[in-house]
């Protein structure tokens, strides 16, 4: 069943479906039939769809924007299975049949940009427009390695974690400051952050983050067909900015945007610049 419940931030509404028997949280903004395409807004490893409310409130004015939980993340319980990119990437077609987006607009961010170009590859004709945010890739074997090395890092990190990490403010300011250009004042804010990395599932963020060094992601991003924006970071320092132009060089019908002085999260540390080139780019 579908629910939908109003909330407090600027027409932001909360809802829950059920999909493979997982119910799926997801914040919506804006109603069907508005005057532009919809959007749908997949954000990254470790992360919820909390930090899409500053684009659903800016874009959510003449279209439907949609940002689900994926599942193992934020609200939304892990899947009974294989949580990889691939399976990921399935669950979000049967997100979009279930909102009835038949075409529509898709933005991955970090780890889901790859998850939205399975899905852009596999559906030819339903992905409209597509934005990879934050995305980097490798230029050779070796690169890929290493890559792949984050696995076990990640591994590292899911092992160490404990909920009262997200009360001790040195701890989550430290964590959270390698996700910015310049960390935020608000303690609020980062400690939602690592609220989320501590509440995600520990299979479905190891599976997930298995697939970072998988070599067909570079032959999916070359067999991209549809307009494709790849927007960088200057300085982030959770992809490698140098990977990034190595996307926009593979996507055959794609543009590169860098926004200056911006760490890993532009939608919430530079949101006016993130913003006015997701509508150029969307809106064109």
């Amino acid at each position: 069943m579908n629910t939908l419940t109003p909330q407090v931030r600027s027409g932001e509404l909360h809802g829950s479906l059920t999909l493979w028997d997982v119910p799926i949280f997801y914040r919506q903004a804006g109603s069907p039939g508005g005057q532009r395409p919809p959007l749908l807004l997949l954000h990254g490893w470790g992360g919820s769809s909390a930090y899409w409310s500053p684009t659903l409130a800016d874009l959510g004015g003449d279209r439907l924007v949609l940002a689900p939980d994926l599942p193992g993340f934020g609200q939304s319980p892990p899947l009974r299975g294989e949580a990889t990119p691939d399976r990921m990437a399935e669950l979000v077609v049967a997100f979009a049949d279930a909102m009835g987006l038949e075409v529509f607009d898709l933005n991955g961010h970090s780890f889901t940009a790859s998850v939205a170009t399975y899905v852009a590859v596999r559906n030819p004709g339903r992905v409209r427009r597509l934005v990879l945010t934050c995305i980097s890739t490798y230029r050779s074997e070796r690169e890929r390695r290493l890559v792949s090395q984050v696995h076990n890092i990640l591994a590292l990190w899911m092992a160490l974690r404990r909920p009262w990490m997200a009360r001790v403010r040195p701890l989550y300011r430290a964590v959270g400051s390698r996700f910015f250009y310049r960390t935020p004042a608000s303690n609020e804010l980062l400690q939602e952050a690592v609220a989320d990395f501590l509440r995600m599932d520990q299979r479905t963020a190891l599976e997930t983050a298995a697939g970072a060094g998988d070599p067909a992601i570079n032959i999916s991003l070359a067999s991209l067909r549809c307009p494709t924006l790849v927007i960088g970071a200057r300085n982030d320092n959770i992809m490698p900015p140098p990977g990034t132009p190595e996307v926009a060089r593979l996507v055959p019908d794609s543009r590169l945007a860098w926004i200056e002085r911006c760490g890993h999260l532009p939608m919430i540390e530079r949101p006016d610049v993130y913003h006015r080139l997701l509508r150029e780019f969307l809106d064109t």
